[in-house]
């Protein structure tokens, strides 16, 4: 397994929604950052998912090769 990632790039798409949900990006990237040895496997377009209170980040890592970079794909809020 890779080591942990301390950069997060983003995708247009995951950049969109946390505009149109009002979520502040330094919260999904502390996320990924400090929560990423409790991932979970995702089964759609990118490798893993975390659950974040009521925050669910889906995201690739490493990014491209680079075992320094995770890019968010997609985040929505739990209901």
């Amino acid at each position: 397994m890779p080591g942990n990632p301390y950069r997060v790039r983003w995708t247009a798409h995951a950049l969109a929604k946390v505009e149109i949900l009002g979520i502040d990006r330094a919260e999904i990237e502390r996320a990924i950052i400090e929560c990423d040895y409790v991932r979970r496997q995702n089964p759609g377009a990118a490798a893993w998912r975390i659950n974040a209170g009521r925050l669910v980040i889906v995201y690739q890592h490493p990014d491209r090769g680079d075992r320094s970079a995770a890019r968010v794909v997609t985040v929505w809020r739990k209901r």
